[in-house]
């Protein structure tokens, strides 16, 4: 019997007296709400726009100002960037807490090929199975420090469940910088545009799983046609 189903059957009834015969004493004070387990967090992954537009609430606080002074033209690509990505539902319960979209390199779609590719000198940070991470946006109500770490571990994890990764890259503001080397990632270069000081991040998927403590890999399936190999090989 697990702590939560033991501590509730200590709960004062009839039947569970204390043995000279006086009740237990309530674990909660007079008028309290009786302690409950936080319900566990998961990642749902939204494919299509219906899914999507379930947590219109939590995307509509996303903060795009920044990244629309770098480049304009990403406004119109919010749709595009959707479809081409990985957006997650980050759940407590059946609760949407929190969203984050990954989007991969490759299809012109992420503001480090369209404003840092003149200074990216590591070409695995626009190479295959490279993503560009995004904001994680959470709901006010749920914006606790302590959530932040298991939220971000949770969805690299599904991510790395459903598609192959090998890097990950993001822009963020110079005072944003340590909280990503928390989480693996280093400066690759830096530029000051629209009164911004930015900086283009990046790590291996190897330096992000070791800041996370995730100490074995959760790989995608193998694409359709290298499987189809294999077997043509066995």
């Amino acid at each position: 019997m697990d702590l939560i189903n033991t501590l509730a059957s200590l709960a004062p009834t009839p039947s569970n007296a204390h043995p000279i015969g006086r009740p237990l004493t309530p674990w909660s004070a007079p008028g309290a709400t009786p302690w409950q387990a936080p319900a566990p967090l998961s990642a749902l992954v939204l494919p299509t726009r219906a899914d999507r537009m379930r947590i219109a609430h939590l995307r509509d606080l996303a903060d795009f100002k920044s990244e629309y002074l770098l480049d304009p033209g990403l406004a119109a690509l919010e749709d595009s960037k959707d479809d081409a990505g990985v957006v997650m539902a980050l759940m407590r319960g059946h609760e949407a807490i929190a969203t984050i979209r990954f989007i991969p390199s490759g299809h012109g779609l992420t503001l480090t090929e369209r404003f840092w590719s003149d200074l990216v000198t590591n070409p695995a940070i626009l190479g295959r199975n490279s993503w560009e991470v995004g904001r994680l946006v959470m709901a006010p109500e749920h914006r606790r420090a302590d959530l932040l770490t298991p939220l971000l571990r949770l969805s690299l994890m599904e991510l790395m469940r459903r598609e192959p990764v090998e890097h990950m890259h993001g822009s963020c503001v110079m005072r944003m910088t340590r909280l990503y080397r928390r989480f693996g990632f280093q400066i690759h270069a830096l530029r000051s545009q629209a009164g911004l000081d930015c900086a283009l991040v990046e790590a291996t998927l190897e330096a992000s799983m070791r800041a996370f403590h995730i100490d074995e890999p959760v790989t995608a399936p193998a694409p359709l046609e290298a499987r189809g190999e294999a077997l043509l090989l066995q």
